[in-house]
Formats: C-alpha cells, structure tokens, sequence
C-alpha cells in the first residue's frame, strides 16, 4: 500500500468517525447508519481502480455547524 493510500485512509477513518458521532449526537441515527455503511463500502474498494480515486473522495457537508448550531440552542431553550 503506497503511502499516499495510507494517509488518505487515515484522513477518511477520522473524517467517517467524527461525522458518525455529529450524527449520533444530532439522534440522525439512520444518517450515522448510512455514513457507515458508505464507508465501509469506500473502506473495501480503495485501491481497487486507483484512476478513480478522486471519484472516492469523501466531501464534508455544509450544512453541519447550522445543525449542531440547532441542537446546541434547542437544549439551551
């Protein structure tokens, strides 16, 4: 595995946990399902077609802070 491979499943590894967690703590438990599930499909396939790596990139949303920005005032309130 080139190094390149490696750090771009570590990137993908935190990126995965940290949204799964935004999502469990937002109780979006079927969104945490899916990122999951995506990812390990991702996880299973890397290295497979190396020219479509850009392809498997795995994009942050926007929308995120204005969730937790939601939650967070939801329980203030």
């Amino acid at each position: 595995m080139t190094n390149f491979l490696r750090r771009r499943i570590d990137v993908a590894t935190c990126w995965a946990t940290n949204r799964i967690s935004v999502m469990d703590t937002l109780e979006k438990y079927e969104d945490s399902y899916a990122i999951a599930e995506e990812f390990r499909e991702w996880i299973l396939h890397i290295g497979e077609n190396d020219e479509n790596l850009k392809d498997s990139v795995l994009n942050f949303p926007n929308d995120i802070k204005d969730l937790m920005d939601q939650k967070i005032n939801d329980k203030v309130n």
